[in-house]
């Protein structure tokens, strides 16, 4: 029981760490509202370091990441006739001041998804190797295309986020 409730108490901290990354990973792109892709940027960076070992362990740089998400963003434009030099620029960051949390519908699904799988395993805390989990089951949109622009299967990515979990819960029995 009281192990429970010190996993809730790590839940909430993880999640708040989680947000608030996402939400600053969006404002350095000069968007209000993240999406999926900011979240994985987020995960990338907590404290816990899974999401991070999981890209490493199949051979992917994690600061590659952002660069295939501006790729999907760039093709997107060039895709409606704007030129990949228009893309060029950098957009400005955004000082955001708001009170509540709001995602973009990509970043909504994410947080769905992972209260989901939250919800099958009370026993262990929330890790960015969770977001991974979810994000590698995404079929569409940015984070998708830009696992596959880094050549990152789902198959192969899910592989690696199970190693990554199970040699956390032998670390922690």
């Amino acid at each position: 029981m009281f192990k429970r409730i010190l996993i809730r108490f790590r839940d909430m901290k993880t999640i708040s760490q989680l947000i608030s990354g996402a939400d600053e990973q969006a404002n350095i792109s000069g968007e209000e509202k993240p999406g999926a892709e900011h979240y994985v940027l987020s995960a990338l960076n907590l404290d816990d370091g899974s999401a991070k070992r999981i890209f490493e362990s199949i051979g992917a740089d994690s600061n590659k990441f952002r660069e295939a998400i501006r790729e999907q963003y760039s093709e997107a434009l060039s895709f409606i006739g704007i030129s990949p030099d228009a893309t060029e620029i950098e957009p400005e960051p955004i000082k955001s001041n708001r009170m509540l949390h709001n995602s973009q519908p990509s970043g909504q699904e994410l947080m769905k998804s992972l209260y989901a799988l939250k919800q099958e395993d009370k026993e262990h805390p929330l890790l960015g190797a969770h977001v991974i989990s979810v994000a590698a089951e995404m079929e569409h949109g940015v984070v998708a295309r830009a696992f596959k622009v880094m050549g990152i299967g789902r198959e192969q990515l899910a592989k690696s986020v199970k190693e990554e979990l199970d040699s956390i819960q032998c670390q922690g029995d």
